[in-house]
C-alpha cells in the first residue's frame, strides 16, 4: 500500500514479509527518501483459525495518522478479519494487533483518511470469495464501520466474480478514486463523489 507523510515530515511505507510466515512493519525515512530505517514488527498473537488456535499471520498493512506520533494500520490477516495495530512513537514501534470485526478473506486493502480526519476503507467483507468489493467509512478514527458505497456485488461461487487488491487515493476535488482488479481480466477505477 501507498506511504503516507506524517506531521512530522517522516515518510512512513507500510511493509510485510513473507518468509517463514507473514509479518507487519513500517520503513521510515526522515530525510524525503534518501534512507530508511526499518520499525519493529507488528508482535504476535494466536487465534482461531480454520477451527483450531494458530499464529495470526498480516501482511500488507495501509496506515493513517490521527494526531502527532499516533499511527495506526489496519492488516490484511488469514484469521477471518481484519486486524489493527497502533503506534504511539510514529511508528518505531507497534502494539500488539487486535480484530476489528470486519469480516475479511485474506485480500488485499486499502484506506484513505480525509481532512476531515474520517477514514474510508476499500474492502472485500466476505468469508471466502472476493466477489463484493464495498468502501467502508469510519468517522472515530477506525473503531465503527458503516457502508458507504458498494462497488461490485456479484454472485458468489463463481470464479469469475473476482474484485479484489484496491487502491484508494483522495482527488483534489474531493472526491475518491478507487482502482482494483476486475475478474483478473483487467483493472477497473470507480470515481466515488462523497
Amino acid at each position: 500500500n501507498k506511504p503516507i507523510m506524517l506531521s512530522g515530515g517522516t515518510i512512513a511505507a507500510p511493509a510485510s514479509r513473507e518468509v517463514s510466515g507473514w509479518y507487519a512493519f513500517v520503513d521510515l525515512s526522515r530525510d524525503g527518501g534518501k534512507t530508511w530505517e526499518r520499525s519493529g514488527f507488528v508482535p504476535e498473537v494466536k487465534a482461531m483459525i480454520k477451527g483450531k488456535e494458530d499464529k495470526v499471520g498480516v501482511i500488507q498493512p495501509t496506515l493513517w495518522e490521527s494526531a502527532p506520533g499516533k499511527v495506526h494500520m489496519l492488516l490484511r490477516s488469514n484469521a477471518g478479519q481484519i486486524y489493527r495495530s497502533d503506534s504511539g512513537d510514529g511508528g518505531h514501534t507497534w502494539g500488539t494487533m487486535y480484530p476489528t470485526g470486519l469480516v475479511h478473506n485474506n485480500s488485499g486493502i486499502d484506506l484513505v483518511k480525509l481532512a476531515d480526519g474520517t477514514l474510508v476503507l476499500a474492502h472485500n467483507p466476505t468469508t471466502y470469495w472476493r466477489n463484493k468489493l464495498i468502501l467502508s467509512v469510519s468517522r472515530d478514527n477506525g473503531f465503527t464501520w458503516e457502508l458507504l458505497q458498494v462497488l461490485e456485488d456479484k454472485p458468489e461461487n463463481v470464479p469469475e466474480n473476482e474484485y479484489s487488491y484496491p487502491s484508494v487515493i483522495l482527488l483534489q476535488n474531493g472526491s475518491l478514486a478507487v482502482s482494483y482488479t476486475f475478474e483478473r481480466r483487467t483493472i477497473a477505477i470507480a470515481k466515488v463523489t462523497l
